[in-house]
């Protein structure tokens, strides 16, 4: 009778409906309605919803179920303290991550709507709606942050030119010579691919807005120095900014705008509007600092790189912000 028992119970374990209960007695309730975003919202019956319970960075256990005619589901028996939990909804061959959530104090019910979306392969409507490229200099060294926001404006999950698993979706390029590549924002190493003027994510692109963030080095020889960078994607807003610590600075295509004084430092300011894919924008600098001591922007702080765009970003940005589809991004990132 011992031994049946035994094997009951681990029969019991591998059964998705049965693993919650049996993993923890809690009283937590995560639960949630799945929608259609690319249609009326009509709410989506028979999807597979995976949640994944953490007590650290890795994920301890995994619950399934499906979501029912009402489009619902419902996770219960979780511990509400000590542990953070995430789920997935897989549709139209894309996964839909929720953001991380743990149950706040004396609280025991999670509920949330999501919302997926239909996939497509046509980019006719993923745009960078503003890029902001910023360079930096030290003794025969340029260092260079960039970061674009996409716009995809469409209803429809952007998959690739194939739909294809792990097909490239937006491309990012490097002018030659760059190195030291850095993925600060929106890449991850296991979803990059290299192309052949740089590289490109691998992930969709859901309606809304998505921010990339990347750093790169140059390595002038000479105090002049010319960098051409490929449009890839038609980008409707650029802005360039250069530390004002005595480069100077010239671009065909685009035009002077006055200095910016941002927190940390002056910067020359270079702008251009609606330009084209494959357009090729030429940079000229002069008087770099190849010998001196290192130079940094004019007034106090540290270097510009990421947490000062911040500020160009809301700027030149707040009107897309209130874009009813960036409230279904955040849902489904």
């Amino acid at each position: 009778m011992r031994i049946r028992l035994t094997v009951f119970v681990a029969i019991l374990l591998l059964l998705p409906g049965v693993v919650g209960s049996a993993w923890a007695q809690g009283s937590g309730v995560i639960e949630g309605q799945v929608s259609d975003g690319s249609g009326d919202g009509a709410p989506l019956e028979g999807l597979t919803v995976t949640l994944s319970a953490f007590a650290g960075s890795e994920a301890e256990s995994s619950f399934e179920t499906t979501t029912d005619e009402e489009g619902r589901f419902r996770f219960g028996g979780l511990e509400t303290e000590g542990y953070a939990y995430q789920f997935e909804v897989a549709y139209a061959g894309v996964q839909y991550g929720s953001e991380v959530m743990a149950f706040p104090e004396g609280e025991n019910l999670i509920s949330v709507p999501f919302t997926v979306f239909e996939a497509t392969s046509s980019d006719e409507n993923l745009s960078v709606q503003r890029a902001h490229v910023i360079f930096d200099f030290e003794p025969g060294t340029i260092r260079v942050q960039e970061v674009q926001i996409f716009f995809n404006a469409g209803n429809a999950t952007y998959v690739g030119p194939t739909g294809e698993e792990g097909e490239a979706t937006v491309q990012f390029a490097l002018p030659e010579g760059a190195t030291a590549v850095q993925l600060v924002e929106g890449l991850m190493e296991c979803c990059v691919v290299e192309t052949d003027t740089g590289f490109a994510s691998t992930l969709p692109i859901f309606p809304g807005v998505k921010q990339f963030v990347f750093t790169y080095e140059l390595r002038p020889q000479t105090r002049a120095y010319d960098l051409t960078r490929h449009v890839v994607h038609f980008t409707e807003s650029l802005d360039v900014l250069v530390a004002d610590v005595g480069v100077e600075v010239t671009a065909d295509g685009l035009t002077g705008g006055e200095t910016l004084s941002l927190q940390g430092g002056d910067y020359l300011h270079l702008a251009g509007e609606n330009l084209p894919a494959g357009e090729r924008i030429a940079l000229h600098f002069a008087n770099l600092p190849l010998t001196s001591a290192p130079a940094q922007p004019t007034g106090e702080g540290t270097p510009l790189f990421a947490w000062i765009v911040m500020g160009v970003i809301i700027a030149g940005t707040g009107a897309y912000l209130a874009y009813p589809f960036l409230q279904r991004s955040k849902e489904t990132s």
